[in-house]
């Protein structure tokens, strides 16, 4: 039996947890400080990532009880782990009436060496990714990238956001609101970069709704 949840909802939107892993091991992630628990949702996939089937099928499951007006692909782990999936799932969603969001760390063009955001026109509405510094070396710092992701980690990202501009309607930087992290330089690189910013708040203490 499958243990850890793969499809949640929270607030009116269905939310799809596609994998744990991640290219990242951000400082301020929630998954390990509150136990891969989510306001109430389990979200270690201990056992095994869901197939793009198990997906579809959770989601009309979930909507017996109330449509979702949009499903977002945000779980404990990073969505384009699981490139082809994401899309694969993504577009039969969309196909069905769905908003589509993804949130991302943005490092899939380096993880898979191809434009990832082409493969996501006409199936993902909205892209947010999670940038978190206008600064690299910052950058490095907060997001602490695994080994092969450092070098070239920042760059890819800003690339990402600038395919993303082109193919998907909606492009939104996002930034940790931490302790020096300098927000007006970073909504001067997401505009410079043709995309819009948003602030997230860093979250500690665990929140069981």
């Amino acid at each position: 039996m499958r243990q850890g949840e793969i499809v949640y909802r929270y607030g009116s939107a269905l939310y799809v947890n596609l994998t744990n892993r991640c290219p990242n091991d951000c400082v301020f992630c929630i998954k390990r400080k509150w136990g891969m628990a989510f306001r109430g949702h389990d979200l270690d996939l201990r056992g095994g990532e869901p197939s793009v089937p198990e997906v579809l099928a959770r989601v009309v499951e979930l909507e017996k009880d109330a449509p979702a007006p949009e499903i977002v692909f945000c779980g404990y782990g990073e969505p384009t782990m699981r490139l082809d999936e994401l899309v694969s799932a993504a577009r039969a969603l969309k196909q069905s009436g769905h908003k589509i969001r993804l949130n991302t760390v943005g490092l899939a063009g380096l993880v898979w060496g191809k434009d990832a955001p082409a493969m996501f026109e006409g199936a993902i509405d909205s892209v947010n990714i999670s940038l978190n510094s206008a600064d690299p070396s910052q950058w490095e710092k907060l997001v602490r990238p695994l080994p092969q992701y450092r070098r070239d980690g920042f760059a890819a990202v800003l690339e990402f956001i600038r395919s993303c501009v082109r193919h998907v309607p909606e492009t939104v930087v996002t930034v940790v609101d931490m302790p020096g992290v300098d927000l007006p330089a970073a909504r001067a690189l997401a505009e410079k970069l043709g995309a819009k910013l948003r602030a997230r708040p860093y979250l500690e203490k665990y929140e069981s709704s």
